[in-house]
């Protein structure tokens, strides 16, 4: 397990993760690192190379994230709100975040002939009265 492991042996799960060729896939794996572990969180907030490393990737995936994120906020078959959506892509841009859950609660829509506005808008949290009008 991941939390027993020395912080040198942290530092270079991140460093083999982190210089692998798909800068995108390594962006996904580091932060499912993050979210999940702690210790993990700790070193990339702690060590500021490692920090470094850590924001010069979130910056070369962001638009290839964010493209993600919209595709996944559009997927009929997708389940996740648009606030955990922003949140598993990192998406940190507000008129983007809002963008998403647009898209989310549009897509609740379509996919659920049950699914109200109201209950799209608010379960995506869509917060943008002209995307809230749309959707009405």
């Amino acid at each position: 397990m991941i939390d027993n492991l020395p912080n040198d042996t942290l530092t270079e799960v991140f460093r083999k993760v982190a210089n692998q060729a798909d800068k995108l896939a390594a962006f996904y794996e580091i932060n499912a690192l993050r979210s999940t572990n702690q210790r993990f969180r700790e070193l990339i907030e702690s060590d500021r190379t490692i920090r470094s490393e850590f924001r010069k990737i979130q910056q070369e995936t962001r638009p290839a994230r964010f493209a993600n994120a919209r595709i996944e906020a559009r997927n009929p078959a997708g389940t996740r709100t648009g606030n955990d959506i922003n949140t598993y892509h990192d998406v940190d841009v507000p008129d983007t975040q809002d963008r998403i859950k647009w898209l989310a609660a549009e897509r609740d829509i379509n996919a659920n002939p049950d699914m109200v506005a109201g209950t799209a808008i608010e379960r995506n949290d869509v917060t943008d009265r002209f995307a809230q009008n749309r959707i009405m």
